[in-house]
Formats: C-alpha cells, structure tokens, sequence
C-alpha cells in the first residue's frame, strides 16, 4: 500500500512518513499541492495524506486536481483550522482529521478511509 504524505512542515512530514513506514505502509513525501501533482505524475498511490494550508497549492485545491483526475482516489485531509473542518471540507465529502492528533487515531481514521474506498479506488499515476 503505497501513500502519499503532503505537508509542509518539514518535521511533521517526517514523523508522519516514519509512523507510516514503521506501520508498513511504503510512503513518500510533498511540500506543498504542487509537488504533490509532480510526484502523482511519476507515480501510483492507493491513498494522499494531504494537509490543508500550504504554500503554493492547498490542501483543498490539491483534492480539487486530484479528484478530477482519478474521482475515486482515497484522500484524507489534516488541518489545525476549523474553519476547514466545519466548512468546505465537510461540504467536500473528504474526510479530514483535525490537529493535534495522536498517530494511533490517524492510522484508524485513514485505515477507514481506504476501507470504505477500496471496493471503487484505483491507484492513482
């Protein structure tokens, strides 16, 4: 199972990309939406991993390009803003997880996600 961690904030996309792997999930990392699309163009993903506020591109534009691409793919959104959580990801359908939040309650949360999602997802390229 391949994921895609976008965050960028360098140390919290270090502990999540090591959680993750130590959970044995194959992770890879972006800094920001526009890195994201770079690296979604190289390679598949069974799941994005995407905070919300970044430069460049964010989280929410990232689930904007992304879905119009592969409708189907699994995405699970972080944020420490309600304003988020409480508006146009909850209108959004796309799950989102607010921080702080411990690892053990993300992985549940995403391990949902690709549940949920798995009988109608595809990798992404």
């Amino acid at each position: 199972m391949r994921i895609l961690v976008v965050e960028d904030e360098p140390a919290n996309l270090k502990v999540l990309t090591f959680f993750l792997r130590d959970q044995g999930y194959e992770v890879e990392g972006a800094r920001d939406g526009v890195e994201a699309l770079e690296v979604l163009d190289k390679s598949r993903f069974d799941l994005v991993l995407s905070d919300i506020r970044m430069p460049r591109m964010d989280g929410v534009t990232l689930v904007a390009n992304l879905l119009s691409r592969v409708p189907v793919m699994p995405v699970f959104l972080m944020t420490a803003d309600s304003f988020y959580t409480n508006n146009a990801v909850a209108q959004s359908g796309v799950p989102c997880i607010s921080k702080p939040f411990s690892l053990v309650q993300l992985l549940l949360q995403m391990q949902n996600v690709l549940a949920t999602r798995s009988h109608t997802s595809g990798s992404v390229q």
